[in-house]
């Protein structure tokens, strides 16, 4: 037989062994008889296979059972017959069926193979890839922000202005890298989600979403970009147009759907050299749906390479000499964006003639489209889930069990509340890494930033202060102990609680098991690397009010002056720790 056939008694011990399954497994027919199969299949699906082939005796209808079937290490074959056997692993799909004797009772099960080893070794070779494509581009978030970072603080410094012109190329190409990382990250997070490896590292949001103000936007940005040679994205022959009227709010991630129609308007702006770029706006009659379509007068997509260009890493054009940057990831994290919205995205074009990318997204995510159902419809003519969005205070939004009401966005002033004696906030940053300690202290210039430079330096500075600083930046990967365990033990063992002294969670990780983890170890907020300086500042001075208000609420004096921990200021520190029982500063 050209399949693996192999059979067990009622006991489970294998009774029919072929030359497939010999040959796929390197288990001859002789050594194979009499030993117990369910040892043979992989662990994780031994206790399947013992009800699988339970339920196959007693003749119930039992479908086809995905395993591995590798007889290595069976104490079964620990003889002088098996010395030298070198045998396989493979990947088989069963079906199985009770054989019977001449009087019609059951003696075992009868098992067919579909060999998947080939299959098997594909599949774990792409999620070899991608989990090393996601390891290498969160590797390289963490030197990008710190380039990013130097280069802001050195062109605000900067006054000569050939240098500068240097340094904002350098700050360019480096946002282009990054650019580049964030989307090999989310692709390699799509394909696992998608072949069930690993769950999705980025959870669609539930925003309200005005797709129109979203597109005016995405328009005035591209109207003032350059591209690497620095000349203006749209073309001077070239007219950008934005033709798409007021749209209905609909539920959506905003970021994700800005990053789509940016994605698609610029690949316009690639690719047409003369005439216009138009976006267009559409709304269903019955308020299942809105349209957004990008149509170009550039150079068209050929037939045949209409399907392809969704597709992660491709291109159009893939020879050495075309004249346009980017690896073939924009319009796939677009087809991606929108199917997890439960919306569609097609293309039509003509080769010199143009091309028109049209999305349809549904008002209500992953709702149907078209209302062919009373259920869809009820949904959507529910007047809490999308009315509220135009409503001040709290909104409704779909959550995983059904509505739910959330808060609206709580709005970030531009200063924290003064403290009753007027001194500069004080500021904890630990961080193992020196270029990364440079970009913060530079950014919060008007903070006194104290510097640890790793957990357990930042523990024993806490224990020293009377008082503890005004705020925490602590990052999560670092040596010795991670900022999940350092959070942990200001929160339960030093006592200092969130409002006392908020901890800023920073990390070169995206992921929500990380975000999540932050906030159940303690952190009061998380800001993903590489961070804008505004972005952070906006983001402490939060943290700085909420800790303000709490000190406030207490109605007591301001809890010191920073001569207090004047003494544990960097350059100071080891003084300290002379005095302090020989305790010394620890550098990674």
């Amino acid at each position: 037989a050209s399949v693996p056939i192999f059979g067990v008694d009622t006991k489970g011990f294998v009774n029919q062994w072929n030359m497939k399954t010999a040959d796929l497994t390197g288990l001859p027919e002789a050594l194979a008889m009499g030993l117990p199969l369910v040892k043979m299949l992989g662990e994780s699906s031994q206790a399947d296979a013992g009800a699988f082939i339970r339920n196959a005796l007693e003749g119930k209808d039992i479908g086809t059972l995905e395993t591995s079937i590798y007889p290595k290490g069976m104490a079964e074959l620990e003889n002088e017959e098996a010395n030298g056997l070198v045998t396989k692993k493979a990947m088989l799909v069963l079906s199985a069926s009770p054989t019977k004797d001449k009087q019609g009772g059951i003696k075992g099960v009868s098992l067919v193979g579909c060999d998947l080893t080939d299959v098997a070794a594909y599949r774990e070779a792409e999620q070899r890839k991608v989990r090393f494509m996601a390891v290498v581009s969160h590797e390289l978030r963490s030197p990008l922000h710190g380039i990013i970072g130097l280069m802001d603080h050195l062109c605000d410094t900067e006054k000569q202005e050939g240098r500068l012109r240097f340094m904002k190329l350098v700050k360019n190409c480096a946002n282009r890298l990054l650019d580049l990382v964030v989307n090999i990250m989310e692709m390699a997070s799509m394909v696992s989600s998608h072949d069930g490896s690993a769950a999705p590292t980025k959870k669609l949001a539930r925003d309200p979403v005005e797709l129109s103000k979203i597109l005016d936007e995405i328009v005035m940005l591209v109207k003032s970009s350059t591209d690497k040679g620095g000349n203006p994205l749209v073309k001077k022959s070239v007219q950008l147009v934005n033709d798409v009227q007021a749209l209905p709010i609909i539920e959506a991630d905003a970021h994700k759907c800005t990053q789509v129609f940016y994605n698609l308007v610029t690949n316009a702006c690639k690719f047409t050299m003369q005439g216009t770029i138009t976006l267009a706006g559409n709304v269903d009659p019955e308020g299942m749906w809105v349209e957004v379509s990008v149509t170009d007068t550039g150079k068209g997509i050929a037939r045949g390479s209409l399907e392809r260009i969704f597709q992660p890493f491709e291109q159009e054009d893939n020879s050495a000499i075309r004249g346009y940057q980017g690896i073939g990831l924009g319009l796939s994290i677009a087809h991606e964006v929108v199917r997890g919205h439960g919306g569609t995205i097609k293309v039509e074009s003509e080769l010199e003639v143009g091309t028109t990318f049209t999305v349809r997204l549904p008002v209500v995510m992953c709702l149907p489209m078209k209302a062919n159902t009373e259920k869809a419809k009820s949904a959507a003519e529910q007047p809490s889930l999308l009315d509220s969005f135009a409503e001040p205070g709290p909104r409704v939004v779909l959550g995983p069990e059904g509505p739910m009401v959330v808060p609206r966005e709580i709005k970030v002033f531009d200063k924290p509340r003064a403290p009753e004696t007027a001194r500069r906030p004080v500021i904890l940053s630990a961080d193992d890494d020196e270029v990364n300690q440079q970009v913060v202290t530079g950014i919060l210039s008007d903070y006194d930033v104290h510097i640890a430079m790793d957990g357990i330096e930042a523990l024993a500075f806490l224990e020293k202060c009377e008082e503890p600083p005004d705020l925490m930046l602590l990052d999560i990967m670092m040596p010795n102990m991670s900022g999940y365990e350092v959070c942990k033990i200001v929160r339960e063992k030093l006592g200092i609680g969130p409002a006392q002294m908020p901890i800023l969670m920073l990390s070169a990780s995206s992921m929500d098991s990380s975000i999540i983890e932050a906030y159940d170890s303690g952190a009061n907020d998380y800001v993903s690397k590489p961070f804008d300086k505004q972005v952070l500042n906006a983001h402490v001075r939060a943290a700085l009010r909420l800790r303000a208000d709490h000190m406030a609420a207490r109605s007591e004096p301001a809890p010191r002056s920073p001569a207090r921990c004047a003494s544990y200021a960097p350059e100071a520190m080891d003084d300290a720790d002379a005095a302090d029982d020989g305790v010394r500063r620890r550098r990674a």
